[in-house]
């Protein structure tokens, strides 16, 4: 019953009772979140072209869902930590937020810190597949934007920059959908672990030592900005390299 009633809330919020179309962005009452919906349908994950961790491509089909429309910011997981008594990530130790610091994604957090933050905002950390469907639509883009690179639309090693931009600073590097920063910026978290794809040329199973991170970010090489790369990291990994968003399911209707 107590499953029954979420569900009925969040029916009820998004307007899928009485026929009403589900809005393409809501704003999450939990942490202030706006998120984008992608809705359901098939696409091409993976790349025939790209590592072999990343291959085959196939079609993938996933229901509707909505995606956070930029990385969880410092000043959402400082009110978190706020709330629940978790120990803050070390470049918040400080207990205050500096200026500047606010809107910046937050990092050197481990998968189970973002983990537990979707979970207290009532959504969950998405999985590899849905984000692959966010950032690159249903024709297969490279990059959230389109097929060619462009320094411009995401923070970037060429950026001349040695941080990451506040959440949502490129809006011309935005998906299909409407998602911000998902090329660039911070690592996101995934909720998968980090396996080989079904008829790859690659087989292995990271399951238990290591999660899939998406997006790539400021430092590191643009060639895994590429929105079908996959990269490995242990949960426990709490880097300057690393944030999340977070996700949330629609019922079938």
């Amino acid at each position: 019953m107590r499953r029954q009633g979420k569900w009925l809330a969040l029916l009820l919020a998004l307007g899928m009772i009485g026929g009403t179309p589900l809005p393409d962005r809501i704003h999450w009452k939990k942490d202030g979140a706006l998120l984008v919906k992608v809705p359901a349908g098939e696409f091409r994950l993976g790349s025939n072209t790209g590592p072999e961790a990343s291959r085959p491509e196939r079609k993938v089909f996933l229901e509707t869902f909505y995606l956070d429309r930029t990385e969880v910011s410092n000043g959402q997981y400082f009110r978190f930590c706020q709330a629940v008594g978790r120990p803050l990530p070390v470049h918040l130790r400080q207990g205050t937020l500096a200026p500047g610091q606010e809107d910046l994604p937050v990092n050197h957090v481990t998968w189970e810190d973002a983990d537990a933050y979707c979970r207290w905002a009532g959504r969950r950390l998405p999985r590899e597949a849905e984000w692959e469907k966010a950032a690159r639509g249903l024709n297969g883009r490279t990059y959230p934007w389109g097929n060619g690179w462009d320094p411009g639309r995401s923070r970037n090693r060429t950026n001349a920059n040695e941080s990451p931009a506040p959440a949502g600073s490129y809006p011309k590097g935005q998906s299909p959908y409407g998602a911000l920063d998902l090329a660039g910026n911070v690592w996101e978290w995934t909720a998968d672990w980090y396996r080989a794809y079904p008829g790859g040329p690659l087989a292995f199973d990271e399951t238990g030592k290591r999660r899939v991170a998406r997006g790539g970010a400021f430092f590191y090489s643009i060639e895994l900005l590429k929105s079908y790369v996959r990269y490995p990291l242990d949960p426990q990994d709490a880097t300057e390299h690393g944030g999340f968003r977070c996700a949330v399911s629609i019922p079938a209707q």
